[in-house]
């Protein structure tokens, strides 16, 4: 079964789709290996040394995908954007891992919002199967498109056996990783950790700017910028308290990777992470900077309950796993390419 896959998520540093992408493509377990496209280099080729690469130069990924991918001979395609060129002919699965563009146009890039919102409705009805990161984006993709619930398979996002605890000391400060924008939450955070009295922990942010990104550093907060697998691993460890006050998420991955690692973890109550989280992290509203400073304050005072964490999040995060999501894929596509 040759399987062709969109490899915009790719390019440039992974975070978010690219991770999703590659910790799945690693794992597919289909000969030939799958042919990776894309409309520009994939530098970073971690973990996905065994599959092959077609790079065929455009200005706009969009581009790429529209006019160039649908050339690539295969038996299935998997689009991990959500989107498929709207000339292809081969079966397809999509996965799908958030509507913000639709939802929240004002929070994304007018490139991002035309490449996304033109095709996800005829992307949805192209692709034999569609791949969702939770039970939110599922009941989103239902309600929204009236995606049938037997086309439509939950993927969680997950971790390996690389993100696991340290030795148990934590350091004086607390942490964020993500994207720095509005969306996610990081100037509550900021703002909120001001209030906190001195001393207080320093904090510490570490993911690529994003979206609007108006993050300057200040005493005690340091920004990082995008950091690496094992960068972030030993910062996830050694944090006192691991903060994502995210104001939306399809599904949420750096609270997952800091549970695994053993980071006492706070996060709001948005796409999968009350789904793995609730019971062995603080859940808090979206957008309620009076209950940030809270869990802050209690996390901070409690040396028990950070350690109670500590104890209960590799067990809760052993549950989500790639190698079992990149399994359910592999029989997602091969049901698709039955039907070519």
């Amino acid at each position: 079964m040759q399987v062709v896959i969109d490899g915009r998520p790719l390019v440039g540093n992974r975070t978010g789709i690219g991770v999703h992408t590659a910790e799945i493509a690693r794992r597919l377990d289909v000969t030939p290996p799958p042919i990776i496209g894309s409309h520009a280099e994939i530098a970073d080729r971690h973990g996905l040394e065994h599959c092959r690469f077609a790079v065929d130069p455009y200005p706009l990924g969009v581009l790429w995908q529209q006019l160039s991918m649908p050339k690539i001979e295969g038996d299935v395609v998997w689009g991990p954007h959500g989107t498929l060129p709207v000339t292809l002919r081969t079966p397809a699965v999509v996965t799908i891992h958030d509507f913000t563009s639709i939802t929240m146009p004002g929070r994304h890039r007018l490139k991002t919002i035309l490449s996304f919102n033109l095709f996800i409705g005829r992307s949805l009805e192209m692709a034999h199967r569609v791949a969702a990161v939770s039970k939110a984006v599922a009941d989103g993709t239902m309600r929204g498109f009236g995606v049938p619930a037997s086309r439509i398979e939950i993927v969680p996002n997950g971790v390996d056996e690389f993100w696991t605890p340290g030795n148990g000391a934590e350091d004086d400060y607390l942490l964020y990783a993500g994207t720095l924008e509005p969306r996610k939450g990081v100037e509550d955070l900021i703002a909120v950790w001001s209030s906190l009295p001195e001393p207080r922990p320093r904090l510490i942010l570490a993911g690529d700017p994003g979206w609007r990104t108006s993050i300057a550093g200040a005493p005690g907060v340091a920004v990082r910028g995008f950091v690496t697998r094992q960068e972030l691993r030993d910062l996830y460890r050694g944090a006192r308290a691991f903060i994502y006050p995210s104001r939306y998420e399809g599904f949420g991955l750096p609270p997952l990777e800091a549970m695994a690692c053993g980071a006492p973890v706070i996060a709001t109550r948005t796409g999968a992470i009350p789904d793995y989280a609730e019971g062995a992290a603080i859940l808090i509203s979206p957008a309620s900077r009076a209950e940030l400073r809270d869990a802050i304050v209690r996390m901070l005072g409690d040396t028990g309950l950070r350690q109670e964490l500590r104890a209960s999040g590799p067990e809760r995060a052993s549950h989500y796993r790639w190698d079992e999501s990149a399994r359910t894929m592999a029989r997602l596509l091969a049901e698709a390419a039955a039907c070519g």
